[in-house]
């Protein structure tokens, strides 16, 4: 006799801003640690402990949630735990990937930040910006990247800095669907104006993995958990100055709730249809739909768009597929009318889209607060 063991599926992440779940479900437990931090993850911690033979799909959930969270904030041990049991429980690329890059950093001490800096921003060839950080002694434009999950350099550029390579590897997924396989390391200080980041992990990938054509390789990408280490980050003058840390301005008066997206941070999008969560990925040039942002569209902007042959960049090289095109989507974040042209819409299903820097070119302050979870936006006119 065969005995076939068959993976669980974990249950999905609660929807960000539909009405929370009732109180004391694992549901409820995953939708306030979207929106939280430390006492939200011990609170899914102790749930877990208390109720070891609950479903597994609603287990998974939890621990994937862990998994995501404490690679943002803390990793170490814990991170190593939740990715083990979460991807035990319902196996899938990412979690496995997830579950690697843990294990390589179980024993390095968790990032940490201090200090505030406002720096200017430099124009980069994918029409987003970077910035120069300065790592023992070498300055270097890298990219301001807030949909990237972890920090990123070539393998060249960690010859030059000097960065530890640490045991093992993974392979990771990358905004072009393609996987890569990446080593990993720790960058003992890096310096961005008058703010330090400490014990920066880092993914190093081969250099032909962020050639943009003959001439330009992306030397370096500054990822999401530094920017949470540093506790604000704000963009000025439509993505001219970036300020970090202490400088960034602190949000007053009226704010919306940001979230831990299943991609890194999630922010909401509105339309006169409703209001979504969708990633924001300050490292895209531009602001694409997903299937459940459809809700968000009439049913005469959906005809409107128009199949495409379309080339998507990043880590992971160039990749051309047909996409439908919209031509036009006009919303807001924190009441503030944008637009956003030619947004490709995918099949992914997580979250309603990807907010890209054309947004951020349309305000005079776009500011996030790491430590409420809070974002405020002002208009550039």
């Amino acid at each position: 006799m065969i005995a076939l063991l068959l993976a669980q599926a974990a249950l999905p992440q609660p929807d960000p801003y539909a009405p929370p779940p009732p109180a004391g479900t694992p549901e409820r437990l995953a939708y306030d640690a979207q929106f939280g931090g430390a006492a939200e993850d011990a609170a899914i911690e102790a749930w877990l402990k208390a109720h070891p033979d609950a479903p597994a799909p609603a287990r998974a959930m939890l621990l994937h949630r862990l998994c995501n969270d404490y690679g943002v904030t803390m990793g170490g041990e814990k991170r190593v735990i939740a990715c083990a049991a979460s991807n035990k429980l319902a196996p899938d690329g990412e979690d496995a990937s997830d579950e690697k890059i843990a294990e390589a950093f179980r024993a390095a001490p968790p990032i940490r930040a201090f200090g505030g800096a406002t720096v200017p921003t430099i124009a980069n060839p994918l029409g987003s910006k970077s910035a120069d950080i300065t790592v023992n002694g070498i300055t270097l434009p890298w990219f301001i990247d807030t949909g990237a999950e972890i920090s990123v350099v070539t393998e060249s550029t960690a010859a030059k800095l000097g960065v530890r390579v640490l045991p093992g590897s993974s392979d990771v997924g990358t905004s072009t669907s393609n996987r890569v396989t990446g080593k990993m390391g720790m960058i003992d200080k890096a310096v961005i104006g008058g703010a330090t980041v400490e014990n920066l992990p880092v993914l190093i990938l081969p250099d032909a993995m962020l050639q943009l054509g003959k001439d330009y390789t992306i030397p370096a990408i500054f990822g999401l958990p530094a920017f949470a280490a540093l506790g604000r980050v704000a963009w000025l003058d439509g993505g001219a100055k970036l300020a970090l840390g202490k400088d960034a301005p602190i949000p007053k008066g009226k704010t919306v709730r940001v979230y831990w997206h299943e991609d890194g941070l999630g922010i909401p999008i509105a339309t006169p249809l409703g209001t979504a969560g969708a990633q924001f990925d300050s490292g895209a040039d531009s602001t694409d739909l997903r299937k459940p942002g459809l809700k968000l569209l009439t049913r005469d902007q959906i005809a409107s768009a128009e199949e495409r042959n379309a080339t998507v960049g990043g880590a992971g090289g160039f990749v051309t597929t047909k996409v439908r095109v919209l031509p036009r989507l006009d919303y807001t974040i924190d009441g503030v009318p944008l637009t956003a042209l030619k947004l490709n819409i995918d099949d992914n299903e997580t979250g309603a889209g990807r907010v890209g820097s054309d947004m951020i070119v349309q305000l005079k302050l776009l500011t996030i607060d790491f430590r409420t979870m809070t974002l405020q936006a002002v208009p550039l006119r």
